[in-house]
């Protein structure tokens, strides 16, 4: 029983040192999936799924059409990454003609983020993400379904 509490002690501080601990460029490395929200001019959302390897980011984002029905992106992304030990860290990510800055903050464990971005033509906006495995089976879902298809 000692043993048992002595490992489960040693994990939980070992744990809990790696979450405190700052934050390094390769911890900006994996698979994220993000969300994205313009609030302050042509209203949409989107999701892209990205890697981020050694500063390089590579991916595929789909936007939904803008409120007045405008068709939106839907394609490859590219840019890069940079995180600071604080774990904040700051991303650019290219749509074709729009650029886009962001300015995020990590969880301690490193798993997650929320933030902000802002984009050439002064679109703004809120950010989040998580990591995922692609080797995980995705779970198909609408994108974005429709009110009739909710019910």
């Amino acid at each position: 029983m000692k043993k048992l509490l002595f490992i489960a002690t040693t994990l939980l501080i070992s744990s809990q040192a790696n979450a405190a601990a700052g934050c390094k460029a390769s911890d900006l490395n994996g698979n994220y999936v993000t969300y994205q929200a313009a609030i302050n001019h042509h209203f949409h959302t989107g999701k892209c799924e990205i890697n981020i390897n050694k500063g390089l980011l590579t991916g595929h984002c789909a936007f939904d059409p803008t409120v007045s029905g405008d068709a939106n992106y839907n394609g490859p992304v590219n840019g890069t990454a940079t995180i600071n030990t604080n774990c904040s860290a700051v991303m650019s990510m290219n749509f074709g003609p729009v650029e886009s800055n962001f300015d995020i903050q990590f969880t301690p464990d490193k798993n997650s983020y929320i933030g902000k971005f802002e984009n050439n033509f002064g679109v703004q906006g809120t950010s989040s993400g998580t990591r995922y495995s692609p080797l995980l089976s995705p779970t198909p879902a609408p994108l974005f379904p429709n009110e009739d298809e909710r019910n």
